[in-house]
């Protein structure tokens, strides 16, 4: 309704907008910032937030930039998470059936993230 009220080609409150046609504000500007800062140092970084404050938009922004051959991003929005399910997470993503316990969980994590450094370079 509003698309052709405004004369508009798409929805610009999609999830399927470019991220280079986001809108540049300055918070986005400092969050794209932080978050470059920590991959420089190859850290992790948290984004937090409200619901609907553009958190998963700005890390897709983010990664769009990042070349995929230094960096790899790993990515959960489930705000419940526990510590294992954390850990679970992250190593699905890294294509790792994760081990049971936490803790085992969490140094199989640190291992996976060693080799990607040390030998991928990622």
């Amino acid at each position: 309704m509003f698309e052709a009220f405004y004369e508009l080609s798409r929805s610009p409150f999609s999830r399927d907008v470019p991220p280079s046609e986001l809108y540049e504000s300055a918070i986005l500007e400092e969050t794209l910032g932080r978050l470059e800062y920590a991959a420089e140092r190859q850290w992790f970084a948290v984004v937090t937030g409200d619901c609907g404050t553009g958190k998963t938009t700005t890390i897709r922004r983010f990664t769009e930039e990042l070349d995929a051959a230094k960096f790899k991003v790993l990515y959960l929005s489930d705000s419940k998470l526990t510590p294992r399910h954390f850990y679970k997470g992250l190593l699905e993503q890294l294509g790792c059936e994760s081990k049971f316990y936490r803790g085992d969980a969490k140094r199989q994590l640190h291992r996976e993230i060693e080799l990607m450094r040390g030998i991928h370079g990622l």
